[in-house]
């Protein structure tokens, strides 16, 4: 019998790397100034919470979303 649980995993990374990608595209469309977007932009890309986004972002990036954003 095959398992699906890798199938299933590998399509949630795929999908959470989406939703890192389009917050990098948001925060690059954003002012700096504009800091309520930007620290709600893990909500606008669907992750459940800041911290679920945070890992997300640092796995894909190896850096915080914070230090990224400071960097463009």
């Amino acid at each position: 019998m095959v398992t699906i649980k890798p199938v299933i995993n590998k399509i949630n990374i795929r999908i959470n790397r989406s939703r890192v990608k389009y917050a990098i595209t948001l925060a690059k469309s954003l002012s700096p100034k504009d800091t309520t977007t930007i620290n709600k932009i893990w909500e606008l890309c669907g992750f459940k919470s800041k911290e679920e986004f945070e890992e997300n972002f640092k796995t894909i990036y190896g850096t915080s979303f914070k230090d990224y954003i400071s960097k463009l």
